[in-house]
């Protein structure tokens, strides 16, 4: 190998060299910051909830790093089961009834043309754009005694006195499918746009009527779509505690409202640590089920 092969040889690995350094600063710029930003907000966060929960409290409230399983131990009080047990079964009924209002709402947006389409999407989009504690409020106004709910049927003549509406399981229950029925529209809107209209024509063509063509040809495809929701439904419904608070006017308690109170009144962080992370293990069993269904749905 001569002197020129030489200095070639060392100018390309000068440049692959470079052109390393260059892809790996680009890498680091581009995914920099938001790697940081997921470590200072997303996984410390994480950890450290993790870290409290095997922690205990002096009698001022305030975390001793020692190791104590006085946190889990509570968890095995009747009281606790009972609050995840309702919060489960509320959350459920939440999800069922949002699955069959979101269903026909977003099917009929599938099957409309593109401009349709749009503003459909739009309307029910545009009350998610605002706060959620303002709808909250806006349904609070709707359903008191003064509200415009009691106001028409006094007026209509069918009441002669104003309804209690507001601070009932009825009200908690009306403004969790509210606050949670965009999150199942979407996902559902998705997956029956996919639907191709050559199969629902061939479906016809077999002599099946509506009903029959909605249970075993639309409905089965539709399915990724619904447990998808149900992921977006489910699990909020279980920590949305400012709705409780607002429409139940303190007489429910979901587990958000316990591990809120553990964290702000009460002053016991290692048991609302505790609770917190037995909550996202569960919701990771949800979401590790709905993602074996989901593939097995679309095999």
């Amino acid at each position: 190998m001569n002197v020129e092969e030489i200095k070639g040889n060392q100018a390309e690995r000068r440049k692959e060299k470079k052109d390393q350094a260059g892809f790996w600063s680009s890498v680091l710029m581009t995914i920099g910051p938001m790697g940081l930003w997921t470590i200072l907000f997303f996984v410390f966060p994480f950890i450290y909830i993790i870290l409290v929960s095997f922690c205990t409290r002096d009698q001022f409230g305030n975390v001793v790093y020692e190791f104590s399983l006085a946190g889990y131990q509570m968890l095995t009080r009747q009281m606790y089961f009972t609050v995840i047990y309702q919060t489960i079964i509320r959350s459920a009924i939440v999800t069922f009834f949002v699955i069959l209002l979101a269903y026909p709402y977003a099917y009929l947006a599938s099957q409309a043309n593109k401009k349709i389409q749009s503003m459909m999407m739009i309307i029910i989009m545009v009350p998610f754009w605002t706060s959620s504690l303002l709808r909250v409020y806006a349904i609070m106004n709707i359903t008191s005694k003064n509200g415009m709910i009691n106001s028409l049927l006094m007026y209509a003549g069918i009441i002669k006195e104003p309804l209690q509406i507001l601070y009932t399981d009825a009200a908690v229950n009306f403004g969790m499918i509210y606050c949670a029925l965009p999150m199942m529209v979407m996902p559902l809107y998705t997956s029956l746009q996919k639907l191709d209209p050559s199969v629902l024509e061939a479906g016809r063509d077999l002599g099946a009527n509506s009903f029959e063509l909605f249970l075993k040809v639309i409905f089965p495809l539709s399915i990724p779509g619904i447990m998808g929701g149900v992921v977006l439904v489910f699990i909020p419904s279980m920590f949305n505690f400012f709705v409780v608070d607002a429409l139940g006017g303190g007489k429910l308690i979901i587990i958000g409202n316990v591990i809120s109170n553990q964290f702000s009144t009460t002053r016991n962080w290692p048991f609302g640590a505790a609770l917190s992370v037995v909550i996202m293990i569960l919701s990771t069993v949800i979401i590790y089920l709905n993602n074996r269904l989901s593939m097995k749905a679309e095999r």
